[in-house]
């Protein structure tokens, strides 16, 4: 769809991946040079060395899955599952255009505002179900960063923080019960053989216990109630632990713990089906760090492993960020992103906040 003809826009925001082995450097050096992800001593010297360092060990492990990132491509697709079921259902703020736009791969966030800067309004969509600074606050920081000190004609709004919603909530409960019964069956498991593991991605711990990133806490607070939804299921003789994964970045740095090797290695039941509990589509560390290598470890201590699936084309996801976005639209496209950490270090962060907030309301229609 042409952008002149485009009435409402929606930037699905994430970090995107490489799509080549081309795209693997470029991505890793912008990635560790983001200082709202790590700030460092002589940063663009030594994580230009981080980055030329993991580089081959990166691109090997995408040669192991003879694919790249499929985030794109997932995305795409769900932006225009998106875009047609908004069509449909709510023509008064039609046409909509809803495409990822990516803080280190492209398409860039950047770019895709330019290309929608004669539609009517422009939501950025933080693809982040849980905020933390080094994801959605990084990527919402990168739009501002992009628009700052210049005139842009759309309404800009966020959508930020749906973590603790009951849809999003059942939306994972029913997917992990759909692959906890199909696991069961296929290796005569009874539900106390199983014990389910919430992977989420990792954060030096210093980012939450010192600086306050809330991180954490919206983690837990997420598993907190899928197993409450479980468990009105009839789901409640599984175990169930919290664990980190895809520690990246200087060794010395303390992560947030357990990390998930240490939770597979200390399984005690016959199974394990692991959830990537913060991801909404499939990419390296899913695909590869949970697919291949995790498998490798915990087949190891226990008979049977599996994952539930990410929500890629899920038709019920589709459907929850179409009332994600409904939701926005009539509620005046007030943006409520998270507050800054009680500790903020971030250059940006309050200037972000300061600029979408204050940003003029527009009516829907």
């Amino acid at each position: 769809m042409e952008e002149q003809h485009v009435k409402t826009a929606i930037l699905l925001l994430n970090m995107g991946g490489p799509e080549s082995p081309e795209e693997v450097h470029p991505y890793m050096k912008e990635l560790f040079q983001d200082r709202e992800l790590l700030k460092l001593p002589a940063q663009k010297i030594l994580c230009r060395f981080i980055a030329w360092r993991r580089t081959p060990f990166i691109q090997e492990r995408y040669e192991e899955l003879g694919q790249y990132s499929p985030t794109r491509k997932l995305m795409e697709g769900q932006g225009d599952a998106i875009a047609r079921k908004l069509d449909e259902q709510y023509p008064e703020s039609a046409p909509h255009a809803c495409v990822p736009g990516f803080r280190y791969a492209v398409p860039r966030t950047g770019e895709m505002l330019e290309k929608f800067k004669h539609a009517e309004r422009v939501v950025l969509f933080s693809h982040y179900p849980q905020h933390s600074c080094s994801t959605s606050g990084s990527s919402l920081c990168d739009a501002y960063r992009s628009l700052k000190g210049k005139e842009y004609g759309p309404h800009l709004s966020v959508i930020d923080r749906w973590w603790d919603r009951d849809d999003y909530t059942d939306l994972w409960a029913e997917l992990i019960e759909r692959k906890f019964n199909a696991f069961k069956k296929e290796h005569a498991l009874e539900d106390e053989d199983i014990r389910i593991i919430y992977s989420a991605h990792s954060l030096p711990e210093a980012y939450c216990l010192e600086k306050g990133d809330k991180y954490n806490e919206e983690i837990e607070g997420t598993i907190n109630r899928v197993e409450d939804a479980l468990s009105k299921k009839g789901m409640t003789s599984h175990a169930h632990a919290l664990s980190w994964q895809s520690k990246v970045g200087p060794k010395k740095t303390k992560w947030l713990s357990p990390s998930t090797p240490d939770v597979i290695h200390a399984t005690k039941e016959k199974a394990i089906l692991i959830v990537p509990i913060a991801f909404t589509t499939d990419h390296i560390e899913t695909l590869d760090e949970i697919d291949i290598e995790f498998r490798e470890e915990a087949e190891k201590v226990v008979d049977h492993f599996a994952r539930v699936d990410c929500f890629n084309m899920e038709e019920r996801f589709i459907d929850l960020c179409v009332r994600l976005v409904a939701e926005h639209l009539g509620n005046e496209c007030k943006s409520e992103i998270r507050p800054c950490c009680v500790n903020c270090v971030g250059d940006d962060c309050a200037s972000m906040r300061s600029f979408f907030d204050s940003s003029p309301v527009h009516a829907t229609s």
